[in-house]
Parts: C-alpha cells; sequence; structure tokens
C-alpha cells in the first residue's frame, strides 16, 4: 500500500503514512508468549522510522502509532478502562497526533506507560509482563475447554464442569 501512495505524495510534496504498531513490539522490553505478534509490529515500527528518514525532507510524515491495549476482542477486553480505551477513543487520539511525531502513543494514558516502563528495570517488566500473558493463556485455555465440553456434553453442567477440570490439569 505504501509504495502504491508514495509517488503521489512525493509528486504533492505532501501526505502522512500512519502504521499502526504495538507497544508490545515498542514500549515492552520483551513480549512473552507473544513472540511472532510482537516481531511483525517491530518490523511496521523499523519500516515507518526508516522511511520517516527518507521523505521527512519530501514533505512526507511518516509515522508509526504503538498503542497498548485498546477494548476489542482481539484483546479479550470487553469494558474500556483509561488504560484500554475503547477504539472510538482511541481513534480520536491517533487521528489528532498525525503528524507530530515517527514514532508515537498517542493516548495519553499510553505515553504515560511508555513512560513508566521506560524507568521501570527490565528484568521487572519481564516478570510482570510474563505473569500477565500466562494469566491470559490460562483464561482463553479455560474458554476453549468449556466450549469443548459444551459440544460434548450440552447442557449437563456436571459433565461440562469435569471435562473443563479434567482437561485444566
Amino acid at each position: 500500500m505504501t509504495h502504491a501512495v508514495l509517488p503521489g505524495m512525493v509528486e504533492r510534496k505532501r501526505g502522512a503514512v500512519v502504521n499502526i504498531g504495538s507497544g508490545a513490539a515498542s514500549i515492552m522490553p520483551s513480549t512473552p508468549l507473544y513472540t511472532v505478534y510482537a516481531a511483525t509490529k517491530a518490523y511496521a515500527d523499523q519500516f515507518s522510522r526508516s522511511l520517516y528518514v527518507e521523505y521527512k525532507n519530501k514533505g512526507i510524515d511518516v509515522q508509526c502509532q504503538v498503542p497498548m491495549y485498546v477494548a476489542t476482542k482481539m484483546a479479550s477486553i470487553r469494558q474500556a478502562s483509561l488504560f484500554a480505551p475503547s477504539p472510538e477513543t482511541y481513534a480520536r487520539a491517533a487521528v489528532r497526533y498525525i503528524g507530530y511525531e515517527p514514532r508515537c502513543a498517542p493516548y495519553w494514558p499510553h505515553a504515560l506507560l511508555w513512560f513508566l516502563f521506560s524507568v521501570v528495570p527490565e528484568p521487572l517488566v519481564d516478570g510482570y509482563v510474563l505473569g500477565m500473558s500466562l494469566g491470559i493463556r490460562k483464561m482463553g485455555r479455560a474458554k476453549e475447554a468449556r466450549k469443548k465440553a459444551a459440544l460434548h456434553y450440552g447442557t449437563d453442567e456436571v459433565h461440562q464442569l469435569i471435562y473443563v477440570f479434567l482437561n485444566d490439569a
């Protein structure tokens, strides 16, 4: 997509390319259990930073926005909160921030987290993130086990619970 739109932007001497990275790649020192996801987002970040250097003198802003959690199905967060905004809240902040910095967390609570993670020793952040990731994985596996139990046993709740218990061990 960038390859398709850049020539027109160069010709007009203006434009903006905004890529969405992730705090998992740019803010956190590591992202255990989300390695491939973080690696692909790190690519988007480096791609954006390099294009920024190449095109900044041609009137084109290239930016990689690096959100933390947003309350979406993908993040398995149903309820928006201060640190996990709704998609609409994040989008408003994201649009307002276009053109300011080549890498940014446009939603201010995410920028605050970025700062905090930068001053806390990496081993502490790594331990916290690993614990959180393991908890998320455990909840996901329990949800899958409940779905399988419902398929096997229908509405028989006793058998469903036994199935979940045996498969959680």
